[in-house]
């Protein structure tokens, strides 16, 4: 079937809980995320400045990561990594004029989780869509900059995968805000009719999907065990697999 005879041109994901399962994380966040944040006292100390000591510093930018988080909550407007690296500055007085954002966000050198792994059928469902044709997109909530979340995209296989990538962080909005929705569509050159979004949060995902008009999917693996409430999907799955039988029906009409 070519592409223009489908009725389906585009199939978008989320990333984690999707994609990647985070059920096995092999240490905490803190443990997980303490390095980064100590690279970024390094750097900053070897350059001169006086800062808290490493434990201050790390719970001081963990607050302003949360306080990020919160504030994005109230109108769905996109988390920022960078606003909150800038706000740790502040508190810290460090005069942020003279320091290159950009630079401090590559040497906090953001790494894959260990014991996160890809769900086993997912490089297998996603070499096959390609294959059948169907345009590809990733939108994910994170507060990061889409570069750096590309580290753990290489790690997967999985960086040359997407026709289009987003995260919250950079496109202004978080799921389900529908304008981070919009915007995936407008780079794939799609309609939200012609689209289908896979997702594992009923509340995010599949609640921004269902208000712009695309056809919901949502992963829902027994150790998940997501509420759906109000928001259902059109279509629910246990494995990324399903996925392929469900295109397959809505080709068929």
């Amino acid at each position: 079937m070519s592409r223009e005879a489908r009725r389906i041109q585009a199939v978008i994901f989320d990333l984690d809980d999707t994609l990647i399962d985070w059920s096995q994380p092999e240490m905490s966040w803190e443990e997980y995320t303490r390095p980064m944040t100590d690279n970024l006292h390094a750097h900053l100390s070897a350059a001169g400045y006086q800062l808290p000591q490493e434990d201050e510093f790390y719970h001081c930018m963990r607050h302003e990561a949360e306080q990020e988080w919160v504030k994005a909550r109230e109108d769905w407007k996109g988390a920022s990594f960078q606003e909150a690296l800038r706000r740790t500055l502040r508190v810290c007085n460090v005069e942020e004029s003279q320091i290159d954002l950009e630079e401090l966000m590559r040497v906090y050198d953001w790494q894959p989780m260990p014991g996160v792994e890809l769900y086993d059928d997912a490089l297998q469902v996603l070499a096959d869509l390609r294959r059948q044709g169907y345009k590809l997109g990733l939108i994910t909530n994170s507060f990061l900059p889409m570069w750096m979340r590309d580290v753990e995209l290489r790690h997967y296989n999985l960086i040359d995968v997407f026709d289009a990538r987003i995260t919250s962080g950079d496109a202004g909005y978080m799921k389900p805000h529908p304008a981070i929705y919009e915007h995936m569509l407008e780079l794939l050159g799609t309609r939200a009719q012609e689209s289908v979004f896979v997702g594992d949060r009923p509340q995010h995902d599949i609640a921004g999907a269902n208000e712009v008009g695309m056809i919901s999917v949502l992963i829902d693996p027994p150790h998940l065990q997501r509420e759906v409430g109000e928001h259902e999907p059109d279509f629910t799955v246990e494995r990324l697999q399903e996925l392929l039988e469900i295109l397959e029906r809505l080709e068929s009409g």
